[in-house]
This record gives structure tokens, C-alpha cells and sequence, in this order.
């Protein structure tokens, strides 16, 4: 079977729900962007939206569309389990990050259009290094290690085989439906299969964010709830390995 069970729809939904009334709770929370908690509201938003994105392209059957949103959509509740683990010291990796995006950006706009551009990017680059800690040097993030501080070395496995098999441009993602007739049913069966489990990790992705994002602001009712859901989740994802 590769279509979503009752129950998992029943989940997924449930998820949805909770996801909207987090939401809710969040956007009339004010506060500092250097503020761990509203660093999480801020990626939080990114996960919501990324849920409501994959669940448009996932119904209408966009299934390398969705898996790309769900790539995001795991990246942004990597960075709330980090986040809520690391407080403080995850703000300053995000300017570590911002700083190192902006110099390749630099670097780039140097070589191909200089002018006016160039200058506003480094004065926009001053900016946030002034708010780094002295001898902070600008690093991209690292997702492996930040999903092992934040305790969800789950979502990196997701996010590698996301990046590997279809979001990322790669021979993997474009090869893979290039086969031979004899091979088509099969293929489409894989198809079917992989859009099945991957509406299930989105599931578990939003659920963990919803669940550590609630607990960093203090909605304790959807925190409560969404550890409820976990409990249910854990019990259907163990019928998984019989159709992988």
C-alpha cells in the first residue's frame, strides 16, 4: 500500500492544526531579534508556511515541487531544535552565517558589477559583524552538527536524502526516471511510494518544530498536544519498514 493510511492522514491533519494554532500564539509575541525566543518565532514562520506550501503542492500531486519545500521545511526545524538547545550562542551562528553570505555575494557582485552595490553590501557586512562577539569569524551553518545539538539527528537524515534523491540538481534526482519500459511500472510504484513517505516526514518535521518551538515560548497546551500527536506518530511510522 503507497497511498497514506486513515491514520496518517488523521496525523497529518492534526499536525496542520496545531501548526495554525502555534502560529496563532506566536505572531502576537513581541520581543528582540537577538531574543532566542523570537529568533524561534521567526524560524517557525519559515516552518508553517513551508508546511502550508508542501501541503498545496503535495494535493496537487507536485511531488518534486514538495519535496523540495520539505527540504526547507526540515532545515527550518533542524534550526528550532538548535535553536531551543543552544540559545544565545545559535543567535550568533546565524550572524556567522548571514556574515558569510554576504562576503560570497561581495565577491560576486565584485567580479561582475562593482559599483554602488559592492558598497552597500560591505556596509550592510560592518553591520552584523559589529554585532558578533570579537574574533567571530563568518561560517555557513552545518546541518549534521546542528541537528546533533539540537537532538534531531532524524531530520539530517531526511534532509541528506532529500538533497541527494530529488531537491538538489543532481545525476541521482535527473536520471532516476529515465528507464527502460520493462522498468516503468516499477518506477511509478517507487513514485508512489516516495510521496507517501515523504508526506509523512513532513508530518514528523512540523511536529518536532511545533513541539520544540512551543516549549521555547511557553504555549504549554500545544506543547502537550504535540507530544500526544508524537505518541500516535511513533506508533504508525512502525509499520514504515514493511513497505520501504
Amino acid at each position: 500500500m503507497t497511498d497514506p493510511t486513515m491514520e496518517e492522514v488523521a496525523l497529518y491533519n492534526d499536525v496542520t492544526a496545531l501548526g495554525k494554532d502555534l502560529w496563532d500564539i506566536s505572531k502576537e509575541i513581541e520581543g528582540l531579534t537577538n531574543d532566542p525566543k523570537m529568533l524561534s518565532i521567526m524560524l517557525f514562520r519559515r516552518l508553517w508556511s513551508n508546511h502550508q506550501g508542501y501541503t498545496l503542492l503535495w494535493k496537487s500531486e507536485m511531488n518534486l515541487e514538495a519535496s523540495i519545500v520539505l527540504r526547507s521545511a526540515v532545515e527550518a526545524a533542524i534550526c528550532i531544535a538548535a535553536n531551543k538547545s543552544l540559545g544565545a550562542e545559535f543567535v550568533i551562528l546565524m550572524l556567522q552565517d548571514t556574515a558569510s553570505t554576504i562576503e560570497g555575494q561581495i565577491s560576486v557582485q565584485d567580479s561582475h558589477f562593482g559599483g554602488k552595490s559592492v558598497k552597500e553590501a560591505k556596509e550592510v557586512l560592518q553591520i552584523i559583524k559589529a554585532k558578533m562577539p570579537a574574533n567571530t569569524v563568518s561560517k555557513r551553518l552545518n546541518w549534521p552538527n546542528l541537528a546533533k545539538k539540537g537532538g534531531v539527528d532524524i531530520l539530517y537524515g531526511f534532509h541528506r536524502m532529500l538533497s541527494a534523491g530529488s531537491s538538489h540538481v543532481t545525476g541521482i534526482s535527473i536520471l532516476r526516471g529515465v528507464t527502460s519500459v520493462g522498468l516503468k511500472t516499477d518506477m511509478i510504484a517507487v513514485e508512489a511510494l516516495e510521496r507517501r513517505i515523504h508526506f509523512m516526514q513532513l508530518a514528523w518535521t512540523t511536529l518536532l518544530g511545533v513541539q520544540l518551538h512551543a516549549e521555547m515560548i511557553g504555549a504549554d497546551a500545544v506543547a502537550q498536544r504535540a507530544r500526544e500527536a508524537g505518541a500516535r506518530m511513533a506508533i504508525a511510522s512502525s509499520s514504515w519498514a514493511t513497505v520501504c
